[in-house]
């Protein structure tokens, strides 16, 4: 069973609400759903108070059917933030009004309550994922929110959602800016984190995943140097940054096998696998795919492999494999359950989102593909599936 959706349905008279009603909406997956469900929740208003967005009002109530009023909130003065199950007592997919949007790109960060803050993020990326709100709003309301995040398991997943959401979801025409804007934001966390802290480690790989100028360049040299006191430059945050610089286009194979000199171990070896496979040019790729596509390759060093050849600012190269991974499916398929979904699931080319990498996803399935394995083709349905979700997200951010 899918996941019902419940938003505010909100009638304002000057600052004040006439009337509050939950809406709920049947699961859009499995498709044709009809469910709606009985929820025990809290509907509640929170207000911006000498900078903090604080309480004001909590009403606990059950919800059921399509549309449930809110009578006690009638008369009551316009939240700055009104959050649907304020608590977290039920399982639903939460939206907020537009007011309560344009308070989180503000002032997330300001909800002092870890919890609140907790339901905040994920109906925002949850809402970003639906295309609901615009990729620039979420990098918005996620600039807003990190500057007064306590939890650091929150910043680190955040680290993939702002990747996923630039990188896929935004607009190509806005990426460069959002990329360029979120590094700068993350450089200033990075100076203000507590030396040593989760947290300064957290923004330095945040910072230099987004980095794109010549300054962010030389901030993540000096990273790699030691540079920054307090934090722990381990062999594995060496390889991130010599990674990150490879994918920038500043380092190549000389500095990449100067690494591994320097890390020989086994998680070394496979940390260099990912660099050269990084490596930002047609050869480098080519010769990614042989040790990706090859029998005799470990499942270590193909899955590091992949990520190189993977890295999602290439899309001009990783595109030009695009017909090369639809020809070999089948093959590679062939070699083993494990190493045919791993290349059949990761090696997507999720990174050229366009309608044409769509179609031709589509196109397999109909023709190439029709008489392929079922579990085959559920993997490049699912794969077409989240680039179709990309596409519509592209088209809410322009």
């Amino acid at each position: 069973a899918g996941v019902n959706t419940l938003r505010p349905v909100l009638e304002i008279n000057g600052d004040t609400y006439s009337s509050v009603a939950i809406a709920q909406e049947a699961p859009k997956i499995p498709v044709g759903s009809t469910e709606l469900r009985p929820h025990r929740l809290s509907i509640a208003l929170y207000d911006n108070v000498n900078g903090e967005i604080k309480l004001r009002k909590s009403h606990e109530l059950d919800v059921a059917g399509a549309l449930t009023t809110v009578p006690e909130f009638a008369g009551e003065k316009v939240a700055d933030l009104l959050l649907i199950n304020d608590g977290d007592l039920t399982y639903a997919k939460i939206r907020f009004d537009e007011r309560s949007i344009a308070t989180l790109k503000k002032d997330l960060g300001k909800i002092k309550d870890s919890l609140t803050r907790a339901l905040c993020w994920s109906a925002a990326w949850d809402m970003a994922r639906d295309a609901e709100i615009s990729a620039t709003d979420f990098v918005d309301i996620a600039i807003a929110g990190l500057a007064g995040e306590s939890e650091v398991s929150t910043v680190t997943g955040l680290g993939f959602q702002l990747t996923t959401t630039i990188e896929l979801y935004a607009h190509p025409s806005h990426r460069d800016a959002l990329r360029s804007k979120l590094a700068d934001a993350c450089a200033g966390f990075l100076a203000a984190a507590e030396s040593g802290s989760d947290h300064q480690l957290q923004f330095a790989k945040m910072f230099t995943t987004n980095a794109t100028s010549p300054e962010h360049i030389e901030r993540i040299k000096a990273l790699l140097d030691g540079k920054l006191p307090g934090l722990k430059v381990d062999a594995d945050l060496r390889w991130f940054f010599v990674i990150a610089l490879t994918d920038l286009g500043v380092f190549g194979r000389a500095e990449i096998d100067a690494e591994l000199a320097r890390d020989k171990t086994k998680t070394g070896e496979e940390s260099h696998a990912q660099a050269i496979a990084t490596i930002p040019t047609l050869e480098a790729k080519q010769a990614a795919w042989k040790i990706i596509t090859a029998p005799e390759t470990s499942n270590s060093i193909r899955a590091k492999s992949i990520v190189g050849f993977q890295s999602i600012g290439q899309r001009e190269l990783i595109a030009q494999f695009a017909d090369k991974y639809f020809a070999e499916l089948q093959t590679i398929w062939g070699q083993g359950f494990e190493t045919g979904s791993t290349f059949v699931e990761q090696m997507y080319p999720i990174a050229v989102t366009t309608q044409a990498m769509l179609d031709k996803s589509y196109q397999w399935l109909k023709n190439e593909g029709k008489d392929s394995p079922a579990m085959l083709q559920r993997y490049v349905n699912e794969a077409a599936e989240g680039l179709a979700r990309a596409l519509r997200a592209q088209e809410r951010d322009k």
